[in-house]
């Protein structure tokens, strides 16, 4: 009876800690993801925070979730609202890890998505030669996050001034580029799945080739952010994590947002992107 009084004393402290100023802020971010919205996720991701926090602090409360797909307003975001905890971009993390005091934790297991990889489309008559792309328009929904991009997903083959043009509408970006629309980009860098589909397409398979695939990239991140972070204890947070996919209730979160596990990180190719995105 006195182990189990303690051990509930510890975790209503715990909880009492993370909720002394209310709920902690919880980032969501999923750069360029047209439906990664407040309004329209985050009726969703509350699903997961709830999770979370009933197994991290024993109240479904612990963590007051925001959805975003702009890097730039994320990280202002952050500087206001100094969130404990997130789920974030690779690019973003490797961008404003100092700023913001974020330290990686698991990644992310995309439902449906063996590694992760972006190609490069152009029409079936540009140029094989993917350095001839340098100075023209490349739409991509990754353009918010560009020096990840630059380095890391092209690894300078394009040079430094390439021109990304934001689209949250990949598909709408790809058809212009095939059928030669007025204001459509010179290339589409999009992820390898998505090209899959237009690459099948009898139509699209016509008018487009891809010129180039990156090498395998990191999974999206769970961190924790900043000083503030202190007052989790990050070996349950990662615990709580990794057990969702183990269990029916977690099973049917992960399924919510599409998401088949969080797992140890990859670190060698979380290095590798770091000494990309660094020039080191």
């Amino acid at each position: 009876m006195r182990t189990t009084a303690f051990i509930f004393v510890v975790t209503m402290c715990f909880a009492s800690a993370v909720l002394a100023d209310g709920p902690r802020p919880f980032l969501f971010l999923k750069t360029g993801e047209k439906f990664a919205t407040q309004e329209m996720a985050g009726p969703t991701v509350a699903g997961l925070t709830a999770y979370v926090g009933g197994k991290i602090a024993g109240t479904t409360n612990a963590f007051e979730p925001y959805v975003m797909n702009d890097p730039v307003k994320a990280a202002e975001y952050c500087g206001k609202n100094k969130p404990v905890l997130g789920i974030v971009t690779a690019g973003f993390y490797l961008t404003y890890a100092k700023a913001l005091g974020m330290e990686p934790l698991l990644e992310t297991k995309r439902t449906g998505v063996k590694v992760e990889r972006y190609v490069l489309v152009t029409r079936k008559d540009a140029s094989d030669d993917v350095s001839k792309l340098e100075g023209k328009t490349i739409a991509s929904p990754l353009a918010g996050e560009q020096r990840y991009v630059v380095g890391v997903v092209l690894q300078g083959k394009l040079g430094e001034e390439i021109r990304l043009k934001p689209t949250m509408d990949v598909e709408g970006a790809v058809f212009d580029l095939a059928e030669g629309a007025k204001d459509a980009a010179d290339a589409v860098l999009l992820e390898a799945g998505a090209w899959e589909l237009f690459k099948d397409d009898p139509d699209s398979s016509k008018k487009l080739k891809m010129v180039y695939q990156s090498d395998d990239l990191p999974r999206d991140l769970v961190v924790t952010f900043g000083p503030k972070s202190g007052a989790l204890d990050v070996d349950k947070v990662k615990q709580a994590f990794k057990d969702m996919s183990g269990n029916e209730d977690g099973q049917k979160v992960l399924r919510s947002i599409r998401v088949d596990a969080f797992t140890d990180i990859d670190q060698t190719a979380l290095s590798k992107a770091e000494k990309l995105f660094y020039g080191k």
